[in-house]
């Protein structure tokens, strides 16, 4: 009898698991896979040390004129993410968050990419918060999104994951600086990083996103807005 109770239970366990499982929709993931190739073959091509012969791959895919190629690029970029915001909008009326049980890895981060890449990140920021706390997405990435608003709102951010530059004229001198955005609790930033799933300190990751020799150092929101002319 002890045998056939757990044979028993065990059916009943793996059958609930079963149950709950949901089946990934392999159209829907196919398509977001097709979308963050569009989303991000323009941006490779403007890396700095993308290799001849994958540049010469991405000309003759997208079929690019010289022009294209220079000055036109980012107009093309900026084509081309207004086609994946539209697609991506009607995903999510018809969905919700397409996160990892819908569609799997890594496409459960395509449409937080695409939003991260729009001025529609208030609008989303809520279905992306609810997607990161049922892990549907890493937190991190909402983490990420919020720091951008927050730039973006010409505020102080909490993670530290947004670098900006810009050019400032000083003494007659144009110069370019190159920062990471103020940060709302600088002496604690690690910590917050650390709980959201960050592995790299705000000094690492700066060094990272700026090269080696960058130096970071804490600016106040006033400071910056001085330096972009904006106070």
């Amino acid at each position: 009898m002890k045998y056939l109770f757990f044979a028993i239970f065990f059916s009943v366990l793996i059958y609930g698991q079963n149950v709950e499982k949901k089946e990934i929709n392999v159209q829907l993931k196919n398509e977001l896979a097709q979308i963050d190739h569009d989303d991000q073959i323009y941006r490779e091509l403007m890396q700095p040390d993308i290799s001849p012969e994958r540049k010469q791959q991405i000309i003759n895919e997208k079929q690019l004129t010289k022009e294209q190629t220079t000055v036109g690029l980012w107009k093309l970029m900026e084509k081309q993410d207004a086609e994946n915001l539209a697609k991506i909008e009607k995903i999510i009326a018809k969905y919700g968050y397409p996160g990892k049980s819908l569609v799997g890895e890594p496409e459960n981060k395509t449409t937080w990419i695409v939003i991260q890449h729009s001025a529609k990140i208030n609008q989303y920021l809520p279905i992306v918060k609810e997607a990161a706390e049922k892990k549907e997405i890493p937190f991190r990435l909402y983490a990420m999104m919020v720091d951008r608003q927050l730039m973006q709102d010409e505020k102080e951010q909490i993670y530290g994951t947004q670098g900006t530059s810009f050019n400032t004229v000083k003494n007659g001198v144009t110069e370019t600086i190159s920062l990471i955005w103020p940060i709302k609790n600088f002496n604690n930033v690690n910590k917050l990083r650390k709980e959201a799933g960050f592995s790299e300190t705000i000094e690492n990751y700066a060094k990272n996103l700026f090269g080696n020799d960058f130096v970071l150092k804490n600016y106040t929101l006033e400071e910056v807005l001085q330096l972009q002319n904006k106070k």
